[in-house]
Formats: C-alpha cells, structure tokens, sequence
C-alpha cells in the first residue's frame, strides 16, 4: 500500500499560538536535544542533500565512469601527481573532522583499483585505501576522538585494498626504483617522491598499529624521512593536474565530489570544502611534529613520569590523529608498551609514594592482605588509566570527563581509606610496630588534587573564565595548593615510617636486603609551594585592581551575584575530600572593596609583590633539574614583579581598564598586562 504524505506545515504554526511566551514543547523523544539539533529538510542551507538535486553529480558510480568513458585507466605522469595530491588533500579533509565518504572516497579509482592500467596509480591507490583502513581502525580503537573529531562510518565501503600491506609496499618500492633508473623529467621525479611518500606512511602507519618496543626508534627516522618528503612534494603541486572549479563545483579526473553527498555523518550536515593542496602540506608537517612525542614515550618509565608526559602533549592541542596513535602505543594490547602491566606501574608509584608496608614480602603470605592489595591496585590503575585517556581527548571534552573522573576517584578514596583502617589493624596484630594509616588513601589525594588542578586550568585555556573570576579561581587554587601539600607532608611520614619498620624487619633477619628508593617529596613540596605563592600573589593583585577600580564594570552588574558563580565554578568538586571550599568563607571582592578605603591598594599590591619575591626564593632552593619550564616560570615572575613594583609607583592609578591575563609565556601562571 502507498503511503499518503499529509501537509501539516499550516496546523503545526496554528498550534504554536496556543503556547505561552518561553514555552516549549517537549516529548519523551523529542527534547531540547533534538530540537537545536533538528534540520529543516529541502532548506539549501541546512540539508547538504539538496546540492544533489541540483544535476551536479555526471555519474553514480565508478563502473558507471568507467563505461560512459569518464574514467581514464591510463593516465599521463602529470595526472598521476595530480590524483595522488587530491588524495592526500581529501585524506587531510577526512582527518579534520569530515567523512570519509565525502572526502576520500570520491575518488573513483579507489573504487576500481584492479581495472587501474597503470602501476604507479594502482600502488597509489592501494597505500591510499590500506592508509584510511588502518588510521580508521587506530582512532576507531583508540575512542580518543568525539563526533566533531572525527567519522569513523565507512558507509558500507570495503577499505580492504586487496593486498598485505607488506606487499604494498613492496609494489611501490619496485616502482619507485624502476623510475629512478637513468636521467628523468621534473615530472619523473615529483612522481618519485610521491610513491615514496605514500610508502613511508604506510610503512610507518602499519608500525604503529602493529606496534613492537623494538620499533620506537625507527618511528623516529621515519617521521624525518615523511616530513622531508612532505618538504619536496609541496615544491612541485604545480607539476600535477590542478582542479578546475566550474559552477562552484570541483572538477578533477578521476573525483565525482558530489558521489557521496547523501551519506551524511551523524553531525549536522555541511558542505565539505576540501583542503587546498598546500594547506594538506601544512597540515601533515603539523601532524608530524605531535608525532614527534611517539618515540620519546619509550624513555619513561615511572607513572609519575607517564601521567605529565600525557599533561605536556595536551598541552600542544594536537589533532586526532597524534592523540590516537600516542593512545594506541600506550595501551596497545591493554598494557604499558605492550609490555608491563598498569598494576605493576601503580605498585612501583605508590611505593615510591607512600611506601605501604603491606608491599613488604614478610606480609606476601596473608590472604586476606593480597586480596586487598589487588584490588586496590587494580581500581587505582582504571582511574589512572581513564585520567590519561581524558588527556588524549580534545580540550572541549577533558573537563567534561575529569567531572566524572573526580567521582571515580572519590569513590576511590573512600575505599582505599577503608582499606588502611583493614589493613592497619591487620597488620598491627602480629606486629605492633607496623603502621598503614594513610598509606593508600594519601595516595588517591594526591591524584584527585591533581585532577582538580587540571580542571582549573583548563578553564583559562578554554577562555571559560573573565577577568574578574581569577580572583576565586586562584582563592580555590590557593586552597588546593595547601591540601596538596598536606597530602604530601602524610606520605613522607609514612615512608620515614614504613623505613624504620624496614630496618627493623632486617635487623631481625640479616638476610633479608633493604631496597633503596628514590623520594622525591622534597621537589613535590617546593613546587606546590610555589604554585600556592602564586596564586596568593594573584589574589592579592586582583584585591586591588577591585579597590582600584579596574573591575568596576565588571562587578556592577545588575543581575550579577558573585557567590552564585561560585557555587557553579566549582561544582563539580562537591566531593568528601578536600573538602569543598565553604562559599560563606569567601570574602568576595564587592566585599572587599566595599570595606577598603580608595588608595589602600597599594599595600595589596605589595603583599602580592612579596608573595611573588617569596616565590623567587623558592625557586632558588629547587633540587632539580632546571629546564625550559624553569626559566619560563621564572621569566613570568620577575615580570609580574616589576609590574607590581610599577602599580605601587602609581603607574596607571587613574586607569579604568581591566588587567589582561598573558599566558604566551608560561602556560599556567600569566603576566599581568596593565593599560
């Protein structure tokens, strides 16, 4: 039976008036959700389906070109570098977010690669077919992406390339080398390079998907090989044959843009502009750089060590693809570099940490103990684990899942707070000199003020924050500076406390031998002592820009209330510990100015100075190692220092321009740009 299609455009707007200003219809399965992601279909401007309407598109199908005569299946040299740049420009297209359909697979040969006449373009199109195979099941696999990020629907298409990836690159290696023989053209040797090219990533792709230990340092050679062919291919674009626009539409042999506009992505449909071939140059030797970190992994070895790895790479805002691939080596075969186990890291940190006495081996043969133990060290490794796959994620989506991170985590805490009760009292009853207090529970703190950290400042890298919210971000990082420190401060006591019973333990047998492990409380107490310094000096600094006047349109709003941003800033550390900074004790800067007398933000701005010359001192006291992050942090100091020094002096004091926060510098403390 036909179905009868009913327009009820007109009954649907005569419904409407019968809704009141504001409100909204809502459904079981239609929310707000559905509505602002909804489209109105046959509208041009929102569905990318009606460019199909327009008789664009010359062919449905590839067997369809190939019978009509549209397909060429022997092409000239200049053609081949023409198909082979359009491909990597719709693979860079795919890369940034678009589908795969869309991009890539317009390309008809891809479709018809055994019917391909010439050898070149065969080996081309197979690397190009076997390349989207792999980087689709490395991101697939890796879940580092979300559907802005990336399409992983191949629509029903068969990526399978009909050939090992060893094979391929055999094919494009006799190639390369029958064409290198003798004198050749400019032409000739642009070619080269391409088959070289695609070679390199294919080899270098399928290394990392199949990834070997052994291999780290290779990927490191490969990437300066890739990067330098990237080099030379960008000098000869203008060898291969350009695209021609004609009616807004792209032309190009061997590419029917429009093929696939119908299979759309979940995301909102658009239309897909692909890269300009230069640009995909540009944005390869990007990629190239984040990858660059691949190979160093190999040389960490501690958790501590992993976990700021992973915080530096985020740092780089590095696309999809590096973020994949760094995930993918990490975790492959769900263990560190394929090899050790997350539990055997976790172990190896906590001792380093805390050093629980419940990891000595006299105690190796209490059940109970062991089964505690496990499982400590296994719900640790998961929240560590998801902390470091958060990382991996674009920026937009971390703080979204370090929210629900800090509850694991809190949960965690509880449990491993248990477990010290458990184990303490286990343990003190066959030996009274035995102390677990703390051991595991100072441990997860230590993680989830990290974490909260984090949280933080990926608000002012995200531009979440104005101006005037610095001074309660920094009043909580201040707060959590000094839980922080406590945290730390309890796992030395319980080192030096789980020491003594060691030396006790060899004393009573001589046998046994004591292991020496390296502390590093004293580096984690100075750092935390200067980040707190810092962010006391900030909030004193802002305390008189508010006196000042400085943030004057800022805190005379007239629906504005300072304790109700605060309450929702820091909502998502409504946890057992720390405890929640208690807004009624947060002197609010309307407050403060409303009870310091105008020209008293002088003597703030020299207790922010102090705090800043304090944090120097600090500095100068630091055991370690004094590297690039050192002297940045030191920089912003000294100019935050004359800055203040330039306030005190008067310097701008009639100025009603908020203070602009520069992190160009140091990427967590800023300069204070006064105007």
């Amino acid at each position: 039976m036909a179905q009868e299609w009913k327009d009820v455009t007109g009954e649907f707007i005569r419904s409407t008036n019968s809704l009141k200003l504001g409100s909204l219809l809502t459904d079981e399965k239609f929310g707000l959700f559905e509505a602002m992601s909804a489209i109105e279909v046959m509208d041009p401007k929102m569905d990318a389906g009606m460019m199909c309407n327009k008789n664009l598109c010359k062919v449905s199908s590839a067997s369809e070109a190939m019978s009509r005569g549209l397909l060429p299946l022997h092409l000239e040299t200049r053609d081949i570098i023409g198909v082979s740049d359009e491909l990597l420009s719709c693979l860079c297209t795919w890369l940034d977010g678009h589908s795969l359909a869309q991009t890539v697979l317009t390309c008809l040969y891809l479709h018809t690669v055994p019917s391909i006449k010439t050898p070149a373009l065969a080996g081309i199109c197979r690397a190009a077919l076997k390349c989207s195979e792999i980087l689709n099941d490395i991101v697939g696999s890796s879940s580092c992406y979300e559907e802005e990020d990336f399409v992983t629907c191949t629509y029903g298409y068969d990526l399978d390339a009909g050939m090992s990836c060893g094979k391929i690159v055999a094919t494009l290696r006799e190639e390369v080398d029958r064409r290198g023989k003798g004198e050749s053209s400019p032409e000739e040797r642009a070619l080269v390079e391409r088959l070289n090219f695609w070679k390199q990533l294919l080899d270098f792709l399928n290394k990392v998907f199949h990834f070997e230990k052994s291999n780290l340092e290779s990927l490191k050679s490969d990437i300066e090989s890739l990067r330098k062919s990237i080099e030379e291919m960008s000098k000869t674009i203008s060898l291969g044959t350009q695209v021609v626009p004609k009616d807004g539409i792209r032309q190009m042999v061997g590419f029917e843009y429009m093929i696939n506009q119908r299979l759309l992505a979940s995301s909102p449909p658009r239309f897909i502009t692909i890269k300009d071939r230069a640009d995909s140059c540009s944005y390869l030797t990007t990629v190239l750089s984040h990858l660059e970190w691949l190979p160093e992994i190999g040389h960490v070895t501690t958790l501590s060590g992993v976990v700021k790895y992973f915080v530096d790479f985020a740092r780089l805002s590095p696309c999809v693809l590096s973020r994949s691939c760094l995930f993918h080596v990490f975790h492959y075969r769900a263990k560190f570099l394929g090899e050790a186990s997350f539990e055997k890291l976790v172990r190896q940190e906590v001792r380093k940490f805390s050093n629980p006495i419940s990891f000595f081996g006299c105690f190796s043969s209490m059940e109970k103990l062991n089964g505690i133990l496990d499982d400590f060290l296994e719900s640790t490794a998961i929240c560590v684990l998801d902390y470091i796959h958060t990382l991996c994620h674009n920026k937009g989506r971390q703080r979204r899942k370090l929210k629900a991170l800090l509850k694991d985590l809190s949960l965690l805490y509880s449990k491993a707070e248990g477990y010290d009760k458990i184990l303490h009292t286990l343990l003190s009853s066959s030996d009274s000199s035995a102390d677990h207090h703390h051991s595991y529970s100072c441990y997860v703190l230590f993680l989830i003020i990290e974490v909260m950290i984090k949280y933080l400042g990926l608000g002012w890298e995200l531009d979440l924050y104005t101006i005037h919210e610095a001074h309660y971000v920094y009043c909580y990082l201040e707060y959590l500076y000094s839980w922080l420190k406590q945290s730390v401060i309890r796992a030395h006591e319980q080192c030096t406390s789980g020491e003594a019973f060691e030396k006790r333990l060899v004393k009573r047998n001589r046998n046994m031998k004591k292991k020496k492990l390296e502390r590093n409380h004293q580096h984690l107490l100075q750092m935390a002592e200067v980040n707190q310094l810092v962010s006391q000096a900030f909030v004193k600094s802002f305390e008189g820009f508010a006196v000042q006047g400085k943030l004057t349109q800022f805190l005379e709003r007239q629906y504005d209330d300072e304790l109700i941003r605060f309450k929702r800033r820091f909502a998502s550390f409504d946890i057992a510990v720390p405890i929640p900074l208690d807004v009624t004790s947060y002197p609010t800067l309307r407050l403060i100015r409303s009870r310091t007398p105008k020209g008293h933000e002088v003597s703030l701005f020299q207790e922010a100075l102090n705090h800043f010359t304090a944090v120097k001192k600090v500095m100068d006291k630091l055991d370690s190692p004094r590297g690039s992050v050192f002297s940045e942090l030191e920089k912003v100091v000294k100019m935050n220092c004359v800055q203040l020094r330039l306030l005190i002096n008067g310097h701008c004091s009639d100025s009603v321009r908020a203070p602009v926060l520069d992190f160009s510098i140091c990427h967590n403390i800023p300069f204070m740009k006064i105007s």
